[in-house]
């Protein structure tokens, strides 16, 4: 290609490529190369400012697997930190193999040690996003089951926390006293989500295919002004609604 007007650079013996900036100058390039941005050496106009865009392309092959930590995000800066701490820490062992890092070695190594404690934190807190997550799915299942029913009464908070609060063997969560809590504040903050506390009922639970639900508190809602928990003998019922309605 003509590199003499653009002032492309092309070293014929490391076979780097240098870019100068130019404004608005785009560079599309295979992202498994190495590349830099190069520290500024001078701008002619002293007013002006140096910006960098950058866009980073994945295929569907690899696509799912870069979300969970995209190139340059706090979980991506992370993730290379341990690599490169791994890498650089002792791995010979007494017996003078390189089979990797014992116990002591990683002991030893404080920041290593700080990462790990870090990924196990992270692990512990996205593993409870999950659980919650699923906790809330499961009480609408059952309050949407018990709607479609033939049966008259209104389940009680007790009820629902009997039914989901049984731990998994994973992580021990959660709790009868977890559904309770879980429940009280799905019920406090269900006003002030961003669906207005609806719940879209996809698979016909309750007998109507995509219909959307609201909880209502049956008995006086003079348990929410106080600090205390809701009442396990609360009675809770499902009203329909409009997708749209708060």
């Amino acid at each position: 290609p003509d590199t003499a007007t653009s002032g492309v650079h092309v070293d014929s013996c490391n076979k780097w490529v240098t870019i100068p900036y130019t404004c608005n100058r785009g560079i599309v390039h295979n992202g498994d190369l190495p590349h830099l941005s190069a520290p500024i050496q001078h701008i002619d106009d002293d007013q002006l400012s140096r910006v960098i865009v950058g866009f980073n392309v994945f295929g569907h092959d690899v696509g799912a697997r870069v979300a969970k930590a995209p190139e340059h995000s706090r979980q991506f800066r992370r993730q290379v930190k341990l690599y490169r701490t791994t890498l650089s820490a002792p791995k010979d062992n007494k017996g003078g193999s390189n089979d990797g890092m014992n116990l002591s070695q990683i002991r030893k190594n404080k920041g290593l040690t700080k990462l790990l404690v870090l990924a196990k934190r992270e692990r512990v807190k996205e593993q409870l996003r999950r659980d919650q997550k699923q906790l809330t799915c499961n009480i609408w299942n059952h309050l949407l089951s018990h709607h479609g029913s033939d049966e008259k009464r209104h389940l009680c908070v007790g009820d629902i926390v009997e039914e989901c609060g049984i731990p998994n063997n994973e992580s021990g969560w959660p709790t009868p006293v977890d559904a309770h809590v879980h429940l009280h504040n799905m019920l406090k903050q269900r006003d002030s989500t961003d669906d207005g506390g609806k719940y879209h009922d996809v698979d016909g639970i309750a007998g109507i295919c995509g219909a959307y639900y609201k909880m209502i508190v049956v008995d006086d809602l003079e348990s929410f002004t106080k600090r205390n928990l809701i009442d396990a003998s609360t009675a809770i019922s499902l009203t329909r609604c409009e997708s749209d309605t708060v």
